[in-house]
């Protein structure tokens, strides 16, 4: 497999750029210049879509450094080959994904203060997006969540506290993948943040974070209370072989389509970590990002690991939330 083609269409992208940056105004999510897709409405079902952290530079230390500007169509380039990919993934619905002022990869090494902040920003962001899309693109439709690493810590920020009871009343599942909710943030919104116990529940949480062995958990995550096997879509910890892996999803740029792979990998729940003791252990691992990400973690490859398996699982909640 190639490494390095499968990791660039995930979460990072080395951005060279000038030290000194102003972040833009809050996006004014009526100007189609602020999303990647917002057109779609041919389809019953639709995918509001967060894309994961594709900014790695470091800018001046100030309040507003840790930000990147979506005013520059080079930074929202950087989005765009990953939202494709999943465009082209979920092409049974329609998809909306919107451009947001993230954190970069760096921000998250600062203090717990100016994390705080960033956050507020990015999640201020994807929150106002949604009210948008409900508000003038979606028209009553069942929709999906969908995020990975930093996209699926937004929309967890969302289900808290920017949709409205009937919004998510609307919603079939939540897919934050590589991502975590901790145990006090379940106590703190049951009601918000059910995660997923089989194949079927809706309204909830479908996440998972996957390692080769669990030394590779990465810190970001270590806490996290809530984990499916995206496999069996189980939450026990029975080992399910390659032989029922759907697939992994990858561009096949002969045919300018997505490539569905069976049977890659197998594995087991382990401390709500999804554990796959039969790829190598540096099957997605990047040097330079060691501390967040260690040798034997697997988050670069969550988002399409199981792509297959994920795409067959969203179709078999839809069909229990329009029978419902």
């Amino acid at each position: 497999m190639n490494k390095v083609k499968y990791v660039s269409l995930i979460i990072l992208a080395t951005c060279t750029m000038c030290n000194k940056i102003q972040v833009t105004d809050a996006p004014d999510y009526s100007q189609s210049s602020y999303w990647f897709s917002c057109n779609d409405n041919s389809k019953d079902v639709d995918i509001f879509y967060v894309y994961p952290t594709v900014i790695v530079t470091t800018y001046n230390d100030n309040n507003h450094s840790w930000l990147a500007d979506i005013s520059i169509d080079s930074i929202k380039t950087m989005a765009n080959e990953n939202q494709d990919f999943n465009k082209r993934l979920y092409c049974d619905y329609n998809f909306f994904a919107p451009y947001y002022r993230q954190m970069i990869l760096d921000a998250y090494n600062q203090n717990a203060r100016k994390i705080r902040r960033s956050k507020d920003v990015a999640a201020s962001d994807v929150i106002n997006a949604f009210q948008y899309y409900m508000e003038h693109f979606n028209a009553g439709r069942p929709f999906i969540l969908v995020g990975h690493s930093q996209g699926s810590e937004m929309l967890i920020e969302l289900l808290k506290s920017g949709m409205t009871d009937s919004q998510f009343r609307q919603m079939v599942a939540a897919y934050c993948i590589g991502y975590q909710i901790t145990e006090d943030e379940l106590q703190q919104y049951p009601n918000r943040l059910i995660p997923a116990k089989d194949s079927t529940d809706v309204g909830c949480v479908v996440m998972f974070n996957s390692v080769t062995d669990l030394s590779g958990v990465s810190p970001l995550f270590a806490a996290t209370a809530v984990g499916i096997n995206p496999i069996s879509w189980t939450t026990d910890t029975t080992f399910v072989s390659k032989e029922h892996h759907i697939g992994l999803a990858k561009y096949n740029a002969s045919r300018d389509s997505i490539l569905i792979v069976p049977n890659v990998t197998g594995g087991r729940l382990q401390h709500n970590i999804m554990v796959c003791s039969d790829l190598p252990s540096d099957f997605t691992y990047i040097e330079e990002f060691r501390e967040m990400f260690p040798l034997r973690n697997l988050h670069f490859a969550d988002s399409w690991l199981y792509g297959g398996d994920v795409k067959h699982n969203m179709s078999v909640r839809v069909k229990h939330f329009m029978q419902q």
